[in-house]
């Protein structure tokens, strides 16, 4: 895959110990530091993927703002994006 054409992960759980046990996450070993954002070029566009469904009900409040940011800047989803030299 072309540098340019790689998915990016622009978000990721945290570390086994330092994630919050709660509600139905019994060990956290699945997800730690797995990507839970990720951004893909496809064509001219980006296709953004979440790992848990934001808009779900009774989700966590901070997880609708992934994708209400997405929507508002979805002109400028490849700022900050460091491509590697290979």
């Amino acid at each position: 895959i072309p540098p340019a054409a790689r998915p990016r992960v622009v978000l990721r759980y945290s570390n086994n110990n330092e994630l919050l046990v709660s509600g139905l996450l019994d060990n956290g070993t699945e997800l730690a530091q797995h990507a839970a954002v990720i951004d893909a070029s496809l064509g001219q566009g980006h296709v953004v993927l979440f790992s848990n469904n934001p808009f779900w009900r009774a989700e966590t409040k901070g997880s609708y703002f992934l994708v209400f940011n997405a929507i508002l800047n979805f002109d400028n989803l490849s700022a900050g994006r460091k491509l590697a030299s290979k």
